[in-house]
């Protein structure tokens, strides 16, 4: 691997470089639960926000006050 920031194709983690595993094309993957559900073409599972979506509203703690 080349000295760029990779993440996971499945769940988004940072890789190491050392540690990541390599599937079928160009996807790396941080470990052999992530490599094997390449296989099953699930979507991923980091959330993808679209443009122009609105900002999260806080919600207050409850039972504090």
């Amino acid at each position: 691997m080349d000295n760029v920031m990779r993440r996971c194709a499945a769940c988004g983690r940072t890789l190491a470089e050392q540690a990541a595993w390599k599937g079928s094309g160009e996807r790396y993957y941080c470990n052999e639960f992530c490599a094997d559900a390449e296989g099953a073409e699930s979507p991923s599972l980091v959330p993808i926000i679209p443009d122009g979506a609105p900002e999260p509203v806080p919600v207050p703690a409850q039972g504090r006050g």
